[in-house]
């Protein structure tokens, strides 16, 4: 028999009958990591679970059919089974249907998660090398996600030092259902190898979260972008239109070793300039190799058929290493 003491406790039923009580810090993609009491933090898969008690504060709730609840988790009487509960709502879940847990608590500092990522080469023959990093803040609330991202690389050598490709951008999606969003986007780019000295990019669009299983995740949004460049030879564009379309999949794999797999690709068609038509895409790998700690190859492909500079290069790609920080 399932009881709850005086004082609210998360807790964590496993189907051999153990019984571990902490703090649920997160459930993601069939994976739970708990904090047991007077203990460290630990992960278990969701399917080694009878049921779990999520009872702290209200949690955000995110289920494989994309629907999201913002309440408590109680244990149910069936085995792989919780109730979901939330002022006067009672909804019975399958754990292996729940994709997302997280706690939702005024505290802003709760809302936030990201990473930071950092990786150097440098060989004496040439006396060259090159830093390149990146970083991501998320931030979520109940109907809103802001996510700001940043990467750069860099070449160094014993007399310069060479701004090669830089990418800042902020966005921000306003879910009106469970799938659906608008977006709000501004962004700053560098790529010399296009002649590219600036673009700054404001932009408005929808899109569609698809696929949310506990192994994938997708979505699709699409707009217009409103572009100011300046290339390498100091031209300036004015403010260029385009209309885009983005795709983005992400895979994970949460049992050890940890892997996810991200693949994005961006497609601009532009209204002011007749025929140019630019992709922005890239491909990320992580592997944790120790908790919190992963280890990270990135492709990353620019194309322009009317850069910048009149007869310059039309395209860019290549790859990135480094260590990446997961908070």
């Amino acid at each position: 028999m399932i009881v709850f003491s005086q004082a609210p406790k998360d807790t964590i039923y496993f189907l051999n009958g153990t019984t571990v009580i902490g703090k649920i810090k997160k459930i993601k993609l069939g994976v739970v990591t708990f904090d047991p009491d007077e203990a460290n933090d630990i992960t278990v898969q969701m399917i080694k679970l009878r049921t779990l008690a999520a009872v702290r504060q209200v949690f955000r709730i995110e289920t494989i059919q994309g629907k999201v609840y913002f309440g408590q988790l109680r244990p149910h009487p069936n085995p792989n089974y919780v109730y979901f509960v939330g002022g006067t709502d009672s909804v019975t879940i399958h754990v292996q249907e729940i994709s997302v847990v997280y706690p939702f608590k005024n505290e802003i500092l709760q809302r936030f998660s990201g990473n930071f990522g950092l990786g150097f080469n440098y060989t004496k023959s040439s006396d060259f090398g090159r830093l390149n990093f990146d970083a991501k803040l998320n931030y979520y609330a109940k109907q809103e996600v802001i996510t700001l991202s940043t990467s750069g690389i860099y070449t160094i050598t014993d007399t310069t030092f060479s701004r090669d490709r830089e990418d800042v951008s902020l966005k921000w999606n306003h879910y009106f259902t469970t799938t659906w969003f608008s977006t709000i986007q501004t962004q700053y780019q560098r790529n010399l190898e296009l002649g590219l000295d600036r673009r700054f990019q404001e932009g408005v669009g929808a899109g569609n979260k698809f696929i949310t299983s506990r192994k994938v995740y997708a979505w699709t949004r699409g707009g217009v972008v409103f572009n100011q460049e300046r290339s390498t030879e100091n031209v300036n564009s004015g403010t260029l239109t385009e209309l885009f379309a983005q795709l983005e999949f992400n895979f994970f794999r949460y049992t050890k070793p940890k892997v996810d797999f991200t693949i994005a690709q961006a497609m601009f068609f532009s209204l002011s300039q007749a025929g140019r038509i630019r992709n922005d895409g890239e491909a990320n790998l992580n592997w944790e190799i120790i908790k919190d700690l992963r280890l990270n190859l990135s492709f990353y492909n620019n194309y322009d058929s009317k850069p910048p500079n009149v007869g310059g290069t039309k395209f860019d790609f290549g790859w990135v290493f480094g260590l990446s920080f997961v908070f």
